[in-house]
């Protein structure tokens, strides 16, 4: 479920039975597997700082540590740890670092911020009475944690303490809100809105229609928030008011991974097999490679002169981001490719559905899976 493809298909708590109707529909269409009612797996992205990686390779845990020379992962700690009484849920918020502290929140809404060296809480978790799925935004000395109920809850960055909550009505946050000039930007699944709230007060500044619910994260380009759409586009919006749209690019299927910005040019894919690439100033296309057989949900990775783009299933591309070609393929048995990846000592790295951790190398496509998840 995640960043953008870290959280469909996620399977719902009998607690929210009431929404698995409109869960349903959604999950079906973005083919995503079986959904039922048990505890959510959760597929968060996984996060680095220099050489330190902070990962979900068990369901509900974080572990940190790093890739040897060897080849392994070499933990330094999880969190929870055993002494700990916590029993998570799992994880579709990617883990965000700020300077030596780790926060990370589970889908059962427990926040927590985390020494980077020892993974011990700096202060005492935090029991949000929601379910979270997007990953939060850390802006100041502010938490901004965006909820299945459609809040915002506002936490002190040095002590956890509630500050405020506002944007308080229904309507689903998959995607992660963005901040620019004292603006906190949330795109809604369900209310199918973009919301500009002021983070010094909680006042609106103003919504926009975007044609379909928001699963992608937002992104910001220059004064444009991008927006991923399940109308099948994306709309880039005015950051200041009242945020009218500058351009809308229609693709042909759902765009559920955050668009990626390279200087001028925006690359975006769709669950359809598209990929493309589009002037960032005014959303013309600039190239669009398909393959319909493949299904592109995680975020694109751009490096080393090679645009990346893995499908669900373990298909990776290699494509020449000036104009789409194809420079190589790989096909990765039996790795279901959910969440986003990041750049990892030099290497691409992904954190598959079942908690492994693969490398993959931008110039030919070359992989090979770490061993060791979590000691």
């Amino acid at each position: 479920m995640n960043r953008s493809a870290r959280f469909f298909g996620a399977m719902f708590h009998v607690k929210h039975r009431a929404r698995l109707a409109v869960a349903l529909g959604l999950v079906a269409l973005l083919a995503t597997g079986c959904v039922g009612l048990s505890s959510p797996e959760g597929w968060a992205a996984p996060a680095a700082d220099g050489d330190q990686l902070f990962a979900q390779l068990d369901r509900g845990t974080i572990s940190a540590g790093s890739i040897t020379a060897a080849g392994s992962f070499s933990e330094d700690w999880r969190f929870p740890a055993e002494t700990d009484d916590l029993d998570l849920e799992g994880f579709y918020a990617t883990p965000l670092v700020d300077d030596d502290t780790l926060f990370v929140v589970s889908y059962d809404g427990v926040v927590a911020a985390l020494d980077t060296r020892t993974g011990r809480p700096i202060w005492p978790v935090v029991e949000l009475d929601a379910t979270v799925v997007a990953t939060p935004l850390v802006d100041g000395r502010a938490i901004y944690v965006a909820t299945e109920d459609g809040d915002v809850i506002v936490l002190d960055v040095d002590s956890g303490a509630e500050i405020d909550r506002f944007l308080e009505r229904d309507g689903r946050v998959w995607a992660a809100p963005v901040a620019s000039s004292g603006t906190i930007f949330v795109g809604k699944l369900d209310a199918r809105e973009l919301w500009a709230v002021q983070s010094s007060s909680g006042d609106i500044a103003w919504s926009q229609d975007a044609g379909g619910g928001l699963s992608a994260d937002l992104v910001l380009a220059g004064d444009l928030v991008l927006a991923g759409s399940l109308d099948r586009s994306i709309h880039a919006f005015d950051t200041s008011s009242p945020g009218a749209e500058r351009w809308r690019y229609q693709a042909s299927g759902w765009i559920v991974a955050a668009p990626l910005v390279a200087g001028d040019v925006v690359y975006g894919a769709t669950l359809r097999g598209e990929v493309f690439a589009l002037d960032a100033v005014s959303g013309d296309e600039k190239w669009k490679y398909t393959d319909s057989d493949l299904e592109f949900r995680a975020q694109l990775v751009l490096r080393n002169g090679v645009l990346v783009a893995a499908d669900r299933d373990g298909r990776v591309r290699g494509l020449d981001p000036s104009n789409g070609e194809l420079r190589w393929e790989s096909d990765l048995d039996n790795a279901k490719l959910f969440a986003d990846p990041i750049v990892f000592d030099g290497s691409i790295l992904y954190l598959t559905k079942d908690g492994d951790l693969l490398r993959l190398e931008a110039a030919d496509g070359a992989a090979s899976f770490v061993s060791g998840r979590g000691g």
